[in-house]
């Protein structure tokens, strides 16, 4: 388990004014609650404050912070549990701190760590991290950086659940134990287009010359009508002259 140690003052004040001029002298304020007492306003260096950020990035940190002025002046055992960043400048405004007891357990978050490369995956499977971090209980001495797990036996279909989480001694996994941590899934099967049938396109509408829309016409015509002969058109002959 990291220890870090950390110098505050405890603030004669609050409010959003001393929040605001504790900030332009570099200064964080805070809140340390959790103990036998009332919470107790604190303020920290912004530089000291990054450096454990850092720190709390790589797990859990048991925080020795060492309070002058105020009655609530003294030495106290804490966990940094939140902090409050600016949405715009992303700068940390506010930071609040859990005292804890070393004799006493408690409930902290721990990151999930996998080793290994699955034998599914040399098969084309996904592999699918479910679960980053874990909630446990356990004395603060006894907290561990991070629960790292073995996958690489892990085949196709196969998947490690909270329940099968390695946790050392002393440590008590929380929630629930047949949640998925990661899971080796086959890749989805590819479907095969059906065939397309091909739609018989529409007959475009025939454009007929002059002539042989006639002669169309012709052939449609009843057996009757083709029977039928044309009138014979009658030749008036020329009268002859008789002799003068």
């Amino acid at each position: 388990m990291a220890f870090v140690d950390l110098e505050g003052v405890v603030r004669p004040g609050i409010g959003k004014g001393v929040a605001k001029r504790l900030r332009a002298a570099q200064q964080i304020p805070a809140i340390v609650y959790g103990g036998s007492g009332a919470p107790v306003p604190v303020a920290v260096k912004q530089k000291d404050l990054a450096a454990l950020l850092v720190a709390q990035g790589r797990g859990n940190v048991i925080v020795h912070l060492s309070l002058a002025g105020g009655d609530g002046g003294a030495a106290r055992t804490v966990l940094l549990k939140e902090v409050q960043i600016d949405p715009v400048r992303g700068g940390v405004l506010h930071a609040d701190f859990l005292e804890i007891s070393l004799e006493r357990k408690i409930k902290v978050e721990v990151p999930l760590e996998l080793d290994g490369v699955p034998v599914g995956k040399a098969k084309g499977g996904l592999v699918e991290w479910h679960l980053r971090e874990v909630a446990v209980e356990c004395l603060p001495l006894a907290i561990p950086q991070a629960i790292r797990v073995d996958i690489s036996a892990l085949d196709l279909g196969d998947a490690l659940h909270v329940r099968d989480l390695p946790v050392p001694e002393g440590v008590r996994v929380l929630g629930d134990g047949g949640r998925a941590v990661v899971a080796v899934t086959a890749p989805a099967a590819e479907e095969e287009a059906a065939p397309a049938v091909a739609e018989a396109a529409p007959a475009e509408p025939e454009v007929l010359t002059k002539r042989e829309g006639k002669e169309e016409a012709a052939a449609a015509a009843p057996a009757e009508e083709k029977g039928k002969k044309e009138p014979e058109k009658k030749v008036r002959e020329p009268e002859k002259k008789g002799k003068e």
